[in-house]
């Protein structure tokens, strides 16, 4: 037993972090020497350090992450997830007060305020949800959804009756994008607050997660910022069924194996974190990047790079993988998710220039390169492959005499085999031990549909993960080709609209240069040896049938299928938490029907147009140049359609909306005064 050994002895018995880095190294070695091996059997070639070099970095994360799972499985059965942590006295009242941020970018107003609703309503139940206020921070470039935000926001304070406790804020400059916008929060009202929890737009929280994350942060004085990982729901495409399943088993794995090697150097994933204010006012001022974008200017991925700086100052961050009630949505097919992935990318590359960084703790960089690498190991995958089917083309290879191992001899292919073997297995042993873990009891098998069916949507889940691989590896090299090449990805809203999916034409266009590769490739499978071709078979079927893989996948009517035979279930899906039950509740009756026009909302919406006007005086930023409202305003008068820049500018000036009114309310007999006189 521990207790048994004398402490001398238990100060020098490795770590879960330390172990989990040792083993993703021997893993490494040993791997990378049986490959030399494989290189060595028909001579030396000057492309032979090269390959070597590309299989060892990238087995390196393959096992790295291995490990991390393995680690993760072991702290989910033991409970450890959370070491270091001090507990917290459920008992004790709440004294911290709270801001739950909601930053939006052109987002449907509804939903976002039926999840605010939702977590209102259920911390109104508890006698200590009086120390959580919320906020709407807007970042919205689009003018009809800038007024269906206000409008939604009065209407869900008077229904909540949450007024002093709903606020909603517009910014009309989108300096610094998301992060700009928790700055903004920072400065203008952070000193009212000890914590903020950050969400997304489609980000939702259980009450009682809320209440434990607050606890958790008092009883910890020490701790900057910790991370619930969130569990994807809501979706019903048959690809985003597959992402809740896989997330539904893998996440819980993913978060304790991160918390056993992180501890409290841990990471921030951008939303469903609590962040002490002070803390974060203190450390994580962002600069602008030297040097143009895509690599220079905003920070575009800033939550690791916050992390980063919050432990440099002394704070710790902490992961806490036992915490449920944490939710977000999936995107609603493949091309989606890939659009996401393009700006993910851009953000993750620029942490390169944050790498050099003084005074970052080993872990933080560690987690900054893990950023880095999970988009650059595609175009080193690419690579490696596109080596890998020249030295397969060799003549003499299939030839080669048999190599020794031990005392035991294996032919070449049978080697190559054993060790592509070998990734697979390290790639999908965390899921596999992951659902174990899902469907160990009754109860929780039940969740995932049965045992079987649990079983039969894993198998699935993974043939499906075969098959995108490929199309996502050419995905990410494209990326990392256009971001090299300085494009800037800019900064589009996510799509959650899933309708009714893509149409087949859209795939095809989407994933053209997969078709391309994958023809390209399957040419070369003519002349490789048969156990080659036979491993790289599955890549070439792949690119070849990923755009009817995308398009499939987009339809909810699929994943309607999927539900009715009982696949792809997951426990948010079969007994959801009343606060998601909530929310669906409350998006099913939307508040607010965005306009086609801002301007002809106000006009005809006298209450609207007060309302707008009153927000606006609550609000100072700097006013567009005069010239251009002019312009605007007389190409309003004659009738000639505004940009969206031209009407966000009438409707950030208060005079020049006043006489816009006006001229609409004549027909009526009132003018803006007299409106004005009416409220």
């Amino acid at each position: 037993m521990l207790q048994d050994i004398p402490s001398q002895q238990v100060r020098f018995l490795p770590s879960g972090r330390e172990l989990i880095f040792f083993a993703s190294t021997v893993t490494t070695a040993l791997g990378a020497w049986i490959f030399l091996k494989l290189l060595r059997a028909d001579g030396v070639q000057l492309t032979d350090g090269l390959v070597l070099a590309l299989f060892a970095l990238l087995l390196f994360w393959v096992a790295f992450s291995f490990w991390i799972g393995l680690g993760g499985v072991a702290a989910l059965m033991l409970g450890r997830g959370t070491r270091g942590l001090r507990p917290a006295d459920s008992s004790h009242p709440l004294t911290s007060r709270t801001a739950i941020l909601i930053p939006v970018y052109n987002e449907d107003p509804n939903p976002v305020f039926a999840n605010l609703a939702a977590m209102y309503e259920g911390l109104a139940a508890s006698p200590q949800g009086r120390q959580f206020d919320f906020y709407v921070l807007s970042d919205t470039t689009e003018p009809r959804i800038w007024v269906a935000e206000e409008a939604a926001w009065y209407m869900a304070r008077r229904l909540l009756k949450g007024g002093g406790r709903i606020h909603y804020r517009k910014r009309l400059s989108n300096r610094g994008r998301k992060a700009g916008n928790i700055e903004d929060f920072c400065r203008r009202w952070g000193a009212h607050y000890d914590y903020m929890v950050v969400l997304d737009a489609d980000s939702l929280m259980s009450p009682a997660t809320l209440l434990q994350m607050v606890r958790r942060m008092d009883a910890n004085p020490r701790a900057g910022l910790m991370q619930v990982p969130p569990i994807l729901i809501n979706r019903q495409s048959l690809f985003a069924r597959i992402q809740q399943f896989s997330s539904a088993i893998a996440t819980p794995i993913l978060a304790h194996g991160l918390a056993v090697f992180g501890r409290s150097e841990g990471n921030f994933w951008g939303h469903n974190a609590i962040i002490r204010v002070r803390a974060f006012m203190e450390s994580c001022g962002l600069p602008e990047l030297d040097g143009r974008k895509p690599f220079g200017g905003t920070v575009m991925s800033h939550d690791f790079v916050e992390a980063a700086l919050l432990r440099r100052a002394g704070w710790q961050v902490w992961m806490l993988p036992d915490l449920g009630g944490s939710y977000e949505e999936p995107p609603p097919s493949i091309v989606d998710h890939a659009l996401r992935d393009r700006r993910w990318c851009q953000g993750n590359l620029q942490h390169l220039k944050v790498l050099p960084a003084r005074g970052l703790h080993w872990v933080s960089r560690m987690h900054l390169l893990q950023g880095i690498f999970s988009y650059l190991a595609s175009p080193l995958w690419l690579g490696f492959l596109i080596l890998g089917l020249a030295l397969g083309m060799r003549e003499n290879l299939g030839a080669t005499q048999a190599l020794e191992f031990a005392g035991l001899q294996a032919a070449p292919g049978e080697v190559a085999g054993v060790l592509l073997g070998a990734i697979m297995i390290m790639l999908f042993t965390p899921r596999l031990l992951g659902l174990v873990c899902a469907i160990a009891s009754g109860h929780s098998a039940a969740l995932y549909g049965g045992r079987l069916k649990g079983a039969i949507s894993l198998l699935l889940e993974m043939l499906f993960s075969a098959l995108l691989a490929p199309a996502m590896m050419i995905f990410h090299s494209r990326f990392v080709l256009e971001i090299l090449l300085g494009r800037d990805s800019g900064w589009t809203p996510q799509q959650r609209n899933e309708s009714l999916g893509l149409r087949l034409g859209e795939a095809v266009t989407a994933h053209r240069l997969q078709l391309l590769c994958g023809l390209l490739a399957s040419s070369a499978l003519v002349v490789l040896p048969q156990y080659l071709a036979y491993w790289f078979s599955p890549i070439v079927g792949g690119l070849l049938l990923s755009p009817f893989l995308a398009w499939a996948t987009s339809r909810p009517a699929l994943g309607q299928v999927a539900w009715r035979l009982g696949l792809f279930l997951s426990p948010a899906e079969s007994q959801p938490e009343p606060v998601i039950l909530r929310a669906r509740e409350l998006a099913a009756h939307p508040l607010v029907s965005p306009p086609n026009s801002a301007l002809q909302a106000l006009a005809n919406d006298q209450k609207l147009f007060f309302l707008h006007l009153a927000i606006l005086n609550a609000t100072t930023w700097e006013a567009p140049q005069r010239e251009f409202l002019e312009q605007a305003l007389e190409k309003h008068r004659k009738g000639i359609l505004l940009s969206d820049k031209e009407e966000i500018a009438l409707l950030s000036d208060t005079e020049l909306l006043e006489e816009i009114v006006a001229i609409q309310s004549r027909l009526e007999g009132f003018t803006a005064r007299q409106l004005k006189q009416v409220a």
